[in-house]
């Protein structure tokens, strides 16, 4: 395979983990239930399902594998494992007042609106999505409606496209070089080539990162007034919505390296062997 063909693996809302925070961390059984209600479970559970579909991120035709993808991914992306990993994490670094300040807007009653869509939209083929998004995109554009604009000050307010570059590109990387070490593919590269390589592709990157992150809240928030859209941008810019989400996406960001790097190690097991 041609390393400069990876197919970038684009995830909303990633960052680079984040140091531990000085303030009172908040208890496991607040945050399993702060997990619940912001819908954050969800979006850690559909990783899952992410993996399943087919080896994208590793350059591959997702039936490449077979079933042995199938099955490997449903193991490695176990939704229990990874809420627990979550838990661990924010149990470090999540404070009480950050817990309560997040808890407070989703638990209201457009919070809980909103949650309902985005958890549905985790759940939603990404093919599926991808059309209806641009079919109510085009709509928008015709329109001359604002809410492009909204959706694009959502996604900055929850980690911005830079933020999410750099976790694509650390995702991409973390996960090459442990199929290199396990010899899962047949190449051999530096881990500052590989970077360099990714680093030359961060325009297409970054153009899709924001493309993605639009059409996701066309799709999610297509039944969702404007009037609504508004007020959730608003809560979503307020500082400690900020500081909330600068936590989640850490979390997830890595606990998706920890799973891809786990699952890049053991295709090494596959057989027969493929190449990736």
């Amino acid at each position: 395979m041609n390393i400069r063909s990876v197919i970038p693996l684009v995830a909303a809302t990633l960052l680079a983990i984040v140091p531990a925070l000085s303030a009172q961390a908040a208890d496991r059984a607040k945050l399993r239930a702060f997990l619940e209600i912001t819908g954050f479970d969800v979006a850690i559970t559909s990783m899952q399902q992410g993996a399943m579909a087919g080896p994208g991120m590793a350059g591959a035709a997702p039936d490449e594998f077979g079933a042995q993808w199938v099955r490997l991914a449903e193991k490695i992306f176990d939704p229990d494992e990874m809420l627990n990993r979550s838990l661990d994490m924010l149990e470090a670094v999540m404070p009480d007042d950050l817990v309560d300040h997040g808890a407070a807007f989703y638990a209201s009653d457009l919070g809980q609106r909103l949650v309902a869509v985005e958890n549905e939209s985790h759940m939603v083929a990404s093919a599926v999505k991808d059309a209806e998004a641009a079919r109510i995109l085009d709509a928008l554009s015709s329109e001359g409606s604002a809410r492009i604009d909204q959706y694009r000050a959502m996604n900055n307010a929850i980690g911005g496209v830079e933020s999410n570059l750099r976790a694509v590109i650390e995702i991409q990387v973390r996960y090459l070089m442990a199929a290199m070490n396990a010899g899962s593919v047949d190449f051999e590269m530096s881990e500052a080539d590989l970077r360099g390589i990714f680093q030359s592709q961060a325009p297409q990157l970054r153009q899709g990162i924001e493309i993605n992150g639009i059409m996701g809240g066309a799709y999610a928030y297509r039944d969702i007034s404007d009037a609504d859209v508004t007020a959730y941008v608003a809560a979503l810019e307020n500082p400690k919505m900020r500081q909330v989400y600068e936590i989640l996406n850490a979390v997830q960001f890595e606990i998706m390296a920890e799973r891809y790097e786990r699952l890049a190690t053991a295709l090494a097991d596959l057989s027969p062997q493929q190449d990736i």
